[in-house]
């Protein structure tokens, strides 16, 4: 009974915390910022995405690579130097986006995840990067 119960608690944290953290943010806004050199663009999809396409102005940071604290720290301190540069991540769906802006806030980081997909900043005029390297895109057998 008491398991069942500390899962309820769990479940329901979480699904505050994903709210706390989820609200859509003005991507012709953020276009500007980092136009204008006043906000930063996070990728924090893996590498083989990053390689494949990302959008021209970002930054890697992975996700695999916050998994602590020491990480995440290590990872986000040249952004946070400037205290009036606003932080940006973003990813494929968006999920991945509010996990990295949660880790980077455990490290005391002010950072805002954007949760529309990375389509829709593509979609929204964001420039984007891609690898025309065939290894990345095998071609699929049609046997």
């Amino acid at each position: 009974m008491i398991r069942r119960l500390m899962l309820i608690v769990l479940c329901a944290l979480g699904t505050l915390s994903w709210t706390t953290f989820s609200y859509a943010v003005d991507l012709e806004e953020v276009k500007k910022e980092v136009a204008d050199g006043k906000a930063v663009l996070l990728d924090v999809r893996e590498e083989v995405e990053w390689k494949k396409a990302h959008l021209s102005k970002a930054e890697f940071v992975p996700l695999s690579s916050i998994a602590t604290d020491k990480h995440a720290r290590r990872a986000i301190e040249k952004y946070t130097k400037d205290p009036d540069l606003k932080i940006y991540t973003y990813c494929r769906s968006g999920r991945r986006s509010v996990l990295a802006a949660d880790m980077f806030k455990r490290v005391d980081a002010k950072v805002i995840a954007i949760t529309e997909s990375y389509q829709d900043l593509i979609d929204a005029g964001f420039k984007e990067t891609k690898d025309t390297d065939p290894k990345l895109d095998p071609p699929l057998s049609m046997n």
